[in-house]
C-alpha cells in the first residue's frame, strides 16, 4: 500500500529550460505544469505522477510565494488509477494547506487543485533507500515518527477540513472501526466487484465479507480522536541528513480523523519492522502519548491487535486487485510467480480476521489469476474491435 516514491533525482533538463514560465503566453502556472509533464524527472506511485523540476523562475515563483531558483515537485493525479482505498478527504491539497502551521516537516504545498499541485522539493532520499523493509530502523527515526504521532494527537478538529457526514463521534472506537469496514465495502469492494468479483470469489472472498466483518466489531475502550496519516511507511519518509529535522513526511492523501490506534496499526504493518523492534516502537508510541494525551493510549494492549487484524483484512482487496492488473501485459513466468505469491500472502493474512476458507496453495491461486486474465483480455479485445468498427463507420 501507499505510494513508493524516490525524489532524490533531479530533472535532466537545464535550468533555463525549466524556469521560463514567466515568458510563456497564457497562464504561467498551467504552462509550468504542462512543461513539467514533458521534461521533468518523473516518478510514479499508485495514485499520482510526480515531476521533479530543478528551478522555478520569474513571476511564477513570486506568484506562488516561493524562493526563486528553487526546486519543486509537480504532482498530477492518475485519473484512471485503481481506486482501492477509501478517503476521508477527497482532495489532499485542502488538508496540506491546513497543516502548514500546525504539523512540522510536511513539504509545503505552493498551489493545489484537482488537476495538479506544486510542492516544495525536499532534498533527501526515502528511508527505504537507506534502510529497506525488515531492517532495523535507527532510533533517531523512531523518535521522529513518534514525535509526529504526538503532534497529530494535538491537532484540533476545527483546524481541519470538514469531515464527511455522519462521522463517528470522538471516543467511539468501535464505531470508528465499524465505519472503516463499511467504507472499505462501499468505496473499494463494491465499485470494483464488477471487474474483480469473479476472481475474489474464486479465491474464497465472497461479496458480503467486509459487511459481515463490520457486524462483528467488538466493544473497545474509548479514545479521543486525532488526526491520522494512515500511510507512514519507508517510501513516504524522506531522510534529510539534518539532525534537527531527520525526516519529512510525504503523501497525506489517505489521512483521516479517528482512533489514534488505527494510525499506529497501519504504520506497524506497512513499515515492516523486524520482529524484535516492533515492541520497542509500540512502547515509544505509548510513552509519547502518555506525555501529550494519555487517554489516547487507553486499551492499547487489547485494541491494537484488532486494528492490525483489520489492516490485514482490508488489504486483501488492494493486494489481490493490484496483483491481477500487473498480469495484463505480457505474461512473464517470473511475474506470474511473483503475483501468485503476493495474492497468497494477502489471503493468508486476511484468513483469520475475515473468516475465509483456508488457502489451498499456489496452484489454485495461479489458475484463478489466469482465468481472470483470460476474461479480461477477451473483454479488452472486444472493446478494441468495437473502437475499430466505429472508426471505420464514422
Amino acid at each position: 500500500m501507499g505510494t513508493a516514491i524516490r525524489i532524490d533525482e533531479r530533472s535532466a533538463q537545464d535550468g533555463e529550460c525549466c524556469g521560463r514560465a514567466s515568458e510563456a503566453r497564457g497562464d504561467a502556472y498551467e504552462w509550468f505544469v504542462d512543461h513539467a509533464k514533458q521534461c521533468g524527472r518523473m516518478t510514479s506511485g499508485h495514485h499520482n505522477l510526480n515531476f521533479l523540476m530543478p528551478i522555478l523562475h520569474g513571476d511564477l515563483a513570486e506568484q506562488l510565494g516561493h524562493l526563486p531558483n528553487s526546486p519543486v515537485k509537480v504532482r498530477v493525479p492518475i485519473h484512471d488509477a485503481l481506486q482501492v482505498v477509501p478517503r476521508t478527504w477527497r482532495h489532499e491539497a485542502r488538508l496540506l494547506f491546513a497543516l502548514q502551521d500546525c504539523v512540522p516537516n510536511v513539504p509545503a504545498l505552493l498551489k493545489g487543485g484537482r488537476a495538479s499541485s506544486v510542492h516544495v522539493y525536499v532534498d533527501g532520499v526515502t528511508l527505504s533507500t537507506v534502510c529497506p523493509p525488515e531492517k532495523w530502523v535507527d532510533d533517531v527515526y523512531i523518535q521522529a515518527l513518534t514525535d509526529l504521532f504526538g503532534v497529530l494527537a494535538q491537532v484540533r478538529r476545527e483546524d481541519l477540513p470538514p469531515l464527511p457526514l455522519r462521522w463517528p463521534r470522538t471516543g467511539d472506537s468501535s464505531g470508528y472501526l465499524r465505519r472503516l469496514a463499511r467504507l472499505t465495502d462501499a468505496c473499494v469492494r463494491r465499485p470494483n466487484w464488477g471487474r474483480f468479483g469473479t476472481l475474489l470469489a474464486s479465491l474464497g472472498v465472497p461479496p458480503n465479507t467486509m459487511r459481515a466483518y463490520a457486524e462483528r466489531v467488538p466493544g473497545m475502550q474509548p479514545r479521543p480522536y486525532a488526526l491520522l496519516h494512515t500511510d507512514l511507511h519507508r517510501d513516504n519518509l524522506i531522510v534529510t541528513g539534518d539532525p534537527a529535522r531527520p525526516l519529512f513526511f510525504l503523501d497525506w492523501e489517505l489521512a483521516s480523523y479517528g482512533d489514534p490506534l488505527h494510525d499506529l496499526a497501519t504504520h506497524l504493518v506497512r513499515m515492516r519492522y523486524p520482529d524484535d523492534q516492533q515492541s520497542d516502537v509500540i512502547e515509544a508510541w505509548r510513552d509519547v502519548m502518555h506525555s501529550v494525551r494519555p487517554e489516547a493510549a487507553t486499551g492499547l494492549d487489547t485494541d491494537l491487535p484488532r486494528y492490525i487484524a483489520f489492516e490485514h483484512a482490508q488489504s486483501v482487496y488492494p493486494d489481490v486487485m493490484r496483483a491481477a492488473t500487473r498480469l495484463l501485459g505480457d505474461l512473464d513466468v517470473n511475474n506470474l510467480d511473483t503475483q501468485v505469491g503476493a495474492v497468497r500472502h494477502a489471503l493468508l493474512k486476511a484468513q483469520k480476521p475475515l473468516g475465509l476458507r483456508p488457502v489451498d496453495g499456489r496452484k489454485e491461486i495461479r489458475a484463478a489469476l489466469l482465468d481472470w486474465r483470460r476474461d479480461q483480455m477477451r473483454i479488452r479485445g472486444g472493446r478494441e474491435a468495437l473502437r475499430k468498427w466505429r472508426r471505420g463507420r464514422f
